[in-house]
């Protein structure tokens, strides 16, 4: 479909019958100004009165016998980003009007003058019934566009052929670039300058060509209200208001088209689940694995590969829509890992999302990425009916070999049991539990609680019954390296004070406290208390 609105001009208006037998002092520059509508202004305050692109008709009554109140509302016409201004010259306004002449060469600015007198009703009548006719034809033209969009995305003919139906509906260059994926471009630039191109909008630099303001629009396509691709016009002249409001209906329909391709993969991958359980499981090898990620992406990097495993929340599963639910948050999930260079491969498991991350991009640390992403994937829920993901995730172990991906996983599980004991940390990592890994496995021996009463059992009863604080004290004096002085600073009390209690200490404990062997034990049954206790306070 050719849209044939047209956008009149200065130049446009001057052929018009009723312009036949007027002058106008414009440059060509001047006469290409746009014009969407026309009024009759004879008040000398105009600034507030106009959105822009009017072309202004005055007889100069408020401002004929004043030069300077001429010059003031020409400015302000100016300034508003009027068209241009018609002007009546005999009853009122006299020739010469040479100041108003330079500053409107100056600016670009036309001035039109009827050397007869004319009826403005006939000029506002013939303008007005022509630039409602042709709104009422690009609401007609919009209708029959959306009609052939629907059709076009009915017909299951991919995005390619809405893209072409956009470059041919506008007339414009059109890029679309979405995230993960090459740039499309219709129609088709040289390498070079497409990369060229894509580069200055990545960088915003596209914004700084000459009059892109006007030239240039863009709109991002949404889905489930996060972002997967971005879609611009680019024309030699300014755009119409056709060309972009056929812009929003393509914005439209390309994220609809995208959404029902990405379900559909979606729905296709949730179909791998079994060969994804199976490798969690560790039966396949590393061949196999190799193969299976080349049918998948050729270029697939198996440097690298994470568990990420979130809870899902109890309601959630309750829920009639929770696969359709499940496919959405996965299409999102994959959007923001691969936006950070992880390729994602998902799964459910019992009452947990299991998503193993295959680093893309193993040069560059991996924690900070991971955590960007864990966090807008949070966001995206946070204004959602229905919560998927519990607070409660892990990550496990980095590592090199594909077929250890289960030893990822389970320590992804261990990081989630840890923060259940504990509480949950702001970087829920494996690798930073250290000592919580001892910790929970003598808990979940049974062996912790022994452990603790073993080394600690006479101070704490100590402190109940006595209220000796000598827990607190032992826990500073190990962590300040033995140092009374420091000790006595951090408890606020006296050395006497201090001295006193860590009597009562080798006391209690034996005086072999502080040897190496016997202090790393008491200082595991310290961390091994508040792990299951709280804080020593």
């Amino acid at each position: 479909m050719v849209q044939t609105l047209l956008q009149l001009t200065v130049k446009d208006i001057l052929q018009r019958p009723l312009f036949h037998k007027a002058e106008a002092i414009a440059s060509e520059e001047a006469l290409n100004r746009k014009v969407r509508w026309v009024h009759i202004m004879e008040v000398t305050q105009v600034g507030h009165l106009l959105n822009g692109n009017e072309l202004i008709l005055s007889t100069g009554i408020g401002w004929h016998d004043n030069e300077e109140l001429s010059l003031s509302f020409l400015q302000q016409l100016i300034d508003s980003g009027a068209s241009g201004l018609c002007i009546e010259l005999g009853t009122y306004t006299k020739q010469p009007l040479e100041r108003m002449k330079k500053l409107a060469t100056k600016e670009n600015f036309p001035l039109i003058f009827f050397h007869e007198e004319v009826r403005y009703i006939d000029i506002t009548q013939d303008l007005h019934a022509y630039f409602i006719h042709q709104h009422h034809k690009m609401v007609s033209d919009l209708e029959s566009l959306s009609t052939q969009l629907n059709q076009l995305l009915l017909s299951g003919k991919g995005l390619q052929s809405l893209l072409k139906l956009l470059h041919q509906t506008t007339h414009s260059q059109v890029a679309f670039f979405p995230f993960g994926a090459e740039a499309q471009f219709v129609p088709t630039m040289p390498k070079t300058k497409a990369d060229a191109f894509y580069e200055k909008w990545i960088y915003g630099e596209i914004f700084q060509l000459p009059n892109a303001k006007n030239k240039l629009a863009h709109r991002p396509i949404l889905a489930l209200e996060h972002l997967f691709a971005d879609l611009l016009l680019y024309a030699d002249q300014e755009l119409s208001e056709f060309q972009i409001l056929a812009l929003d209906r393509f914005a439209t329909a390309i994220a609809q088209e995208m959404m029902r391709t990405k379900y559909m993969e979606e729905k296709t991958r949730y179909k791998q689940n079994l060969w994804v359980t199976d490798w969690l499981n560790g039966k396949h090898t590393g061949q196999e694995i190799r193969d299976y990620m080349f049918s998948i992406k050729p270029s697939m990097k198996l440097s690298q590969t994470i568990v990420c495993l979130f809870d899902i929340v109890s309601t959630a599963e309750s829920s009639k829509d929770y696969e359709d639910l499940l496919l959405q948050k996965q299409m999102i999930a994959r959007a923001l890992f691969e936006g950070e260079g992880f390729y994602l491969m998902p799964t459910v498991i019992h009452d947990q999302i299991v998503f193993i991350l295959l680093d893309q991009l193993p040069s560059m640390p991996s924690n900070e990425r991971i955590s960007r992403a864990i966090q807008r994937l949070q966001k995206s829920e946070a204004n959602q009916e229905t919560i998927l993901f519990s607070p409660w995730f892990g990550i496990g172990k980095t590592l090199s070999d594909p077929t250890r991906v289960k030893e990822s996983y389970e320590t992804a599980q261990e990081t989630i049991e840890i923060q259940k004991d504990t509480g949950m940390f702001a970087s829920p990592f494996y690798h930073e539990q250290h000592v919580n890994r001892v910790t929970l496995k003598m808990k979940q021996s049974g062996l912790l609680e022994s452990f603790i009463d073993e080394y600690l059992g006479k101070l704490i009863h100590y402190d109940r019954e006595k209220n000796g604080q000598l827990l607190k004290t032992l826990k500073v004096y190990l962590a300040l390296c033995g140092s009374k002085q420091d000790t006595a600073k951090e408890l606020f009390i006296v050395r006497q004070t201090l001295y006193h209690r860590l009597d009562k200490i080798a006391a209690l404990l034996g005086e072999d406290y502080m040897h190496p062997h016997k202090r790393i034990a008491i200082e595991l049954a310290l961390h091994g208390y508040e792990y299951m206790l709280g804080a020593i306070i």
